[in-house]
């Protein structure tokens, strides 16, 4: 008898679930309470309490190549970095190429996700979901679930002394649409993430003036990097993310703090560089050259008309409060106890897994803050999960997923990470690494450097993409090698929008900097082997 799965929700990885788990024999019941696809993409004019929410001018902060789905390139016509619509666009697309729209039942809300009186036999689940067009309440009996519903859609509020008392207008980004109503406006943003300077930078045109309050600071990049190539095609690469951190930290530095000095612009954080607590900002810096936002430190308390801050200024006359102060997470539409949360950090083995919870019927997937792509994470957690409901893959034992989420909480509480901030943060390709070696789709390295040694150093030096994890093993690709070999064309393709000349000293240079590179590979190379001999290891240290 074909096994049910109750998917949550119609966004990346609502999407990526339902088609795997068709791809496994499983049979997929998608509730989704919106209108369309898309989730958090699914862009509305006016924010919705309980639905994730986007800004009109927002994009992608991940390159296309390195943000789509591993069987699916998004179309070598779109942007690098992608508008929400043109996001929205590819999600549709995928959805229709592989028939997914038949399994999804669009306003739907998924009221309760309860066990069924045998679960502990059967690992059964008892849905409850409501038809928000005609209000009807129906239960239904399913094998498994997949929640994919996100976490960006429950705004954090912190407690803030004098907020209440402030007479001004006060908003989360969630809430914020565009400029409109705020020309003229002192508007001040509390935090510096990613939306928040998207905000601050969009407002700094039209409000009279922006200020942007942090508690710890940010090291800022960009999405273009050395030669307008997108960032993450020079950061996320298996040669650069397997040098020994010691080694990588002083150029990361360097490349961060070389085009902006973060301490000149009241930027740097307050910690040594660690690779963490970065934004994606192309335009925060310039506004802050430009005089248009000022950085400063952290809220002491709120006055009714402005705050007082931590190291004594204050500023008076601010008619705008936005919090960009993140989300908050939680599950409740999910039957109480099922999933054990401390301090913010879920006790969830690799992220998706309940720790205690047997039989293994329920499965978390998006609950993850990672340095790199998000969709293609998504993608493997799916992917993984749908294969063991079909029993293609084994998980370990409760009790043995528990100690290692057990020693994971541990390691995070005596390093201070205990935090919202971190219990969520994965890196992109030991995080994908570790879920396709389970299923076994992992490429083999070794094997492509004496079969297909081209390939092989597209893989190694090359941006890591997501066909990597489609060359071998379950759900291999055909495509995927194609795809690979061709990252550069796609890259470049829609900027070619008129013929350009070659500067002469260009053509000059290219063979320098190509003997260049090789030197400083082969001195990379060297720094590597001496670091494996003196310290005894046969294998890279990763980040964990």
């Amino acid at each position: 008898m074909t096994k049910t799965v109750c998917v949550v929700g119609a966004g990346v990885s609502g999407l990526a679930a339902t088609k795997h788990c068709l791809e496994e024999g499983l049979e997929p019941i998608c509730f989704e309470k919106d209108d369309d696809v898309g989730g958090l993409w699914n862009y509305h004019d006016v924010p919705k309490d309980g639905y994730p929410s986007l800004y009109n001018s927002c994009s992608i902060n991940t390159s296309k190549e390195m943000t789509c789905y591993s069987d699916f390139p998004i179309p070598k016509e779109f942007p690098n970095f992608m508008a929400h619509k043109h996001f929205k666009s590819y999600l549709k697309l995928y959805a229709e190429n592989f028939g997914l729209l038949k399994y999804i039942k669009f306003k739907h809300e998924v009221v309760l996700i309860e066990k069924a009186d045998d679960f502990e036999d059967s690992g059964d689940w008892v849905v409850t979901t409501k038809n928000l067009t005609s209000g009807k309440v129906e239960k239904r009996k399913v094998n498994c679930v997949m929640v994919c519903n996100g976490h960006l859609h429950e705004p954090n509020i912190p407690n803030f002394k004098g907020l209440d008392k402030f007479k001004g207008r006060v908003l989360h980004t969630h809430d914020y649409k565009d400029f409109h109503g705020y020309e003229g406006k002192r508007v001040l943003i509390i935090g510096v993430g990613n939306s928040a300077s998207d905000v601050a930078c969009e407002l700094s045109r039209h409000a009279e003036h922006v200020y942007i309050s942090t508690r710890t600071g940010t090291w800022v990049i960009q999405r273009a990097a050395d030669q307008g190539r997108p960032f993450d095609h020079v950061a996320i690469t298996r040669f650069r993310q397997g040098i020994p951190w010691p080694y990588l930290r002083p150029f990361m530095y360097h490349g961060v703090n070389n085009r902006y000095s973060h301490s000149k612009y009241s930027l740097s954080p307050n910690t040594r560089f660690n690779g963490g607590a970065v934004t994606i900002s192309d335009d925060l810096p310039n506004r802050i050259l430009l005089g248009r936002i000022n950085m400063i430190t952290d809220v002491e308390r709120f006055t009714e008309n402005g705050a007082v801050f931590v190291d004594g200024t204050k500023l008076d006359n601010i008619d705008v409060v936005i919090l960009g102060t993140g989300f908050k997470y939680s599950f409740p539409f999910i039957q109480k106890g099922a999933i054990k949360v401390e301090n913010a950090f879920p006790f969830l083995y690799d992220l998706v897994w309940p720790a205690d919870m047997e039989p293994a019927t329920l499965a978390i997937i998006g609950l993850v803050q990672p340095f790199g792509g998000l969709p293609p994470i998504l993608e493997m957690q799916s992917r993984w999960a749908a294969r063991v409901f079909s029993g293609n893959c084994k998980l370990p034992s409760a009790s043995q997923r528990l100690q290692v989420v057990e020693k994971t909480n541990a390691n995070l509480k005596s390093k201070g990470l205990n935090s919202p901030k971190y219990t969520l943060v994965v890196f992109f390709i030991q995080y994908i690494d570790k879920m396709a070696k389970y299923i076994g789709c992992k490429p083999n390295l070794w094997k492509f450097f004496f079969t297909d040694n081209a390939l092989w150093r597209k893989l190694f030096f090359g941006p890591c993409t997501p066909p990597q994890w489609r060359l071998e093993g379950p759900g291999k690709w055909q495509g995927a090698k194609y795809a690979i070999e061709h990252v550069e064309e796609k890259t470049w393709y829609p900027l070619k929008t008129r013929e350009a000349g070659k500067h002469e000293k260009e053509g000059i240079y290219d063979g320098y900097i190509s003997l260049l590179k090789r030197f400083l590979l082969l001195v990379v190379v060297f720094i590597l082997v001496k670091y494996l001999f003196t310290n005894g290891c046969t294998t890279f240290p990763v980040k964990s």
